[in-house]
C-alpha cells in the first residue's frame, strides 16, 4: 500500500478546507467489492454502490464506506444528526435542513478521485418528504415518520476493476485548535489500521441465520387484487374528467425474513444487475437495490434526468425480445405515456437550468433488463449557478414516473387510493458531495429492510385506455425480480 496524499499537500489543502481526503492505494486483485464489504463493513453502518450496464457488464468503479462521521435523520420538519457523541436538529424541511448540514462542509476537488471520494453524504429521501415543500393535498405526515436517511462516512473504498487496485481514502477533518500534523498522522494511523484489516480473511455476517425451509407469505398490505383494478378505474374517471393525463398507482407487498440482510444485496446483483445497485444500512432500516433509472445527476454543471416508461416482460430469446420490443415502441398507450413524462422531464430540469439549454438528448431507445424491457429517454440542461444540487433534486422530485401528470394532482389522488405512506419507494437514493456532483436514482427495484420485515413496492402507469388486467400484471411483472430473491435466500441459503 501506497499513501498518496504527502503532509506537505495536506497542510496546503488545510488553508482552504475543512475536510480533506488522505488518500492511498493498494492492490486489489485477490478480492471482490462483496469480500472487501464483509472485511470493510460487516454489520456496522456502511454502503456499498455499484453498476452494470444494459448488457449486464459490471462497472469500473464499486464504492464503499463506513464509519460515519455523521448521521441525519430527516422528519416533517427538522434534520436530527448525529455526530460522534453529539446529537441536535436542523429546524426546516428535509432539502432545506439537508442543505443547510452540508454547507458547513468545505473539501479540496481531487480530479483524480471519483465524486463522492472527496467527501460526501449518501442516503435517501422518501417519497413521502415532498409533502413537506410542495403543497400536495392529502399527506398526513406524522411528526415522528421518517422521510430520509443520510451517512457521511470517514472510510471510503473505491474499487478500480480495470486495473485491479483500490484507492483507501480516510476523510480528516481540520478542527481549531487541533494540530494540522496530528491531524494528518491519524488519518494515515486510520488508513494503516483499515489495510490491516483488509488483508486479512473475511468472515461473514455475525448475523448470519439457518436457512428458512418454510413456505415464504407475502402479505398484499395495501389493496387486493380487486381493489387495485378498483382504484385503476377510479383513477381513468379522473383523467377522463381531465383532472391528469396520467397517474401512477403502487401496490405494496410485505414478508418476513430470517436472513442477514446483505445477502439479499447479494443475489439481487447476480439476478438483476442494473445502472444503479446500492446496499445501505443505516441500522434499523436497510436498503437493497437494483434501480434502472436515474432520478437526476449533476456533473460538470450538467443536470441529467432519465425517464423510463413503456414495459414489456423479457421474452426466452432475442427473436422474442426483439418481437416484444418492437410490439412495445408500436403501442401507441406505451408511446403517449412515455412521450408525456419525457415533457415533464423538459419542464423539470428547465426550472432549474439555464434558459434556451435544455435538450432531449435520448428519445424512445430500448434497453434489455434482466426480467423487463423498458423504453428510455435522456433530458439534459446546463444548471444555473444560482442553484444547488439540492435544489435540482426538489425541482425533479418525485419522478413523473413514479407519481404522474401533471405531477401535484397525480400525487393527490395517489394520496387517496393508496392508503399508505410509501416510504423509500418513488423516492430518490444516491449522493450528493461537498464538490457539488449529485447522483440520485429513482427507488425501484427495491427491497425496504426494516429489521426483520422486507417491503416490496411496485407500481404501473395508468393513462386513459389502460386495461386495469394487464396493469395489475405489470404491477407483478416488476416485483417478480424482489420475490425471485427473497424466495432463493430465505429457502436456499445460496450464500453459504
Amino acid at each position: 500500500m501506497k499513501i498518496q496524499t504527502s503532509l506537505q499537500e495536506f497542510c496546503q489543502y488545510a488553508t482552504e478546507a475543512n475536510i480533506i481526503a488522505v488518500v492511498a492505494e493498494f492492490s486489489s486483485d485477490m478480492d471482490t467489492p462483496v469480500s472487501l464489504y464483509y472485511k470493510l463493513v460487516g454489520d456496522d453502518l456502511g454502503f456499498i454502490l455499484e453498476s452494470a450496464d444494459k448488457n449486464k457488464y459490471f462497472g469500473r468503479y464499486s464504492f464503499l464506506g463506513t464509519k460515519p462521521l455523521a448521521s441525519a435523520t430527516a422528519f416533517k420538519s427538522y434534520v436530527e444528526v448525529t455526530e460522534q457523541n453529539n446529537s441536535f436538529k436542523i429546524v426546516g424541511n428535509p432539502v432545506n435542513a439537508m442543505k443547510e448540514y452540508i454547507s458547513k462542509f468545505k473539501t479540496v476537488n481531487m480530479p483524480e478521485l471519483p465524486p463522492l471520494m472527496s467527501g460526501g453524504v449518501i442516503g435517501y429521501f422518501a417519497y413521502d418528504s415532498i409533502g413537506t415543500w410542495e403543497r400536495v393535498r392529502g399527506f398526513d405526515i406524522p411528526e415522528d415518520l421518517v422521510l430520509g436517511q443520510f451517512l457521511l462516512c470517514k472510510i471510503l473504498v473505491v474499487v478500480d476493476h480495470l486495473k485491479h487496485t483500490s484507492k483507501l481514502v480516510c476523510l480528516a477533518q481540520i478542527q481549531d485548535g487541533v494540530d494540522v500534523t496530528a491531524t494528518y498522522n491519524e488519518a494515515v494511523a486510520e488508513i494503516n489500521n483499515v489495510y490491516e484489516l483488509l488483508k486479512q480473511d473475511f468472515v461473514k455476517s455475525k448475523n448470519a441465520k439457518q436457512a428458512n425451509n418454510e413456505d415464504l407469505f407475502i402479505n398484499e398490505i395495501t389493496q387486493s387484487k380487486d381493489e387495485y383494478l378498483k382504484n385503476v378505474e377510479i383513477a381513468k374517471e379522473h383523467i377522463a374528467a381531465g383532472d391528469i393525463f396520467q397517474v401512477v398507482l403502487a401496490k405494496q407487498f410485505r414478508c418476513k425474513i430470517s436472513k442477514e440482510p446483505f445477502a439479499f444485496y447479494r443475489r439481487l446483483r447476480q439476478v438483476n444487475p442494473s445502472p444503479y445497485m446500492f446496499y445501505i444500512n443505516f441500522g434499523k432500516r436497510k436498503l437493497v437495490g437494483a434501480s434502472p433509472e436515474m432520478l437526476v445527476k449533476i456533473a460538470d454543471d450538467t443536470v441529467y434526468t432519465y425517464p423510463i416508461a413503456g414495459t414489456r416482460p423479457r421474452g426466452a430469446n432475442d427473436a422474442e425480445d426483439a418481437d416484444l420490443t418492437k410490439d412495445l415502441l408500436n403501442d401507441p398507450k406505451e408511446c403517449a405515456e412515455h412521450a408525456m413524462l419525457v415533457d415533464l422531464g423538459r419542464n423539470d430540469v428547465g426550472k432549474i437550468s439555464v434558459p434556451g439549454s435544455v435538450r432531449v438528448t435520448k428519445l424512445m431507445d430500448i434497453e434489455l433488463f434482466s426480467h423487463v424491457i423498458h423504453m428510455v429517454s435522456e433530458v439534459a440542461g446546463k444548471i444555473n449557478p444560482t442553484y444547488q444540487p439540492l435544489d435540482v433534486l426538489a425541482s425533479c422530485f418525485p419522478a413523473g414516473t413514479l407519481s404522474g401528470a401533471p405531477k401535484v394532482r397525480a400525487m393527490e389522488i395517489i394520496n387517496n387510493l393508496e392508503g399508505v405512506h410509501r416510504g423509500p419507494y418513488g423516492g430518490a437514493v444516491g449522493y450528493f458531495d461537498f464538490c457539488g456532483n449529485m447522483d440520485m436514482c429513482i427507488t425501484i427495484r427495491t427491497i425496504t429492510i426494516d429489521e426483520d420485515v422486507a417491503i416490496v413496492q411496485t407500481g404501473a402507469g395508468i393513462v386513459a385506455d389502460s386495461v386495469p388486467e394487464n396493469e395489475y400484471n405489470e404491477v407483478l411483472q416488476k416485483a417478480k425480480v424482489m420475490f425471485q430473491v427473497i424466495k432463493e435466500v430465505e429457502a436456499d441459503d445460496f450464500t453459504n
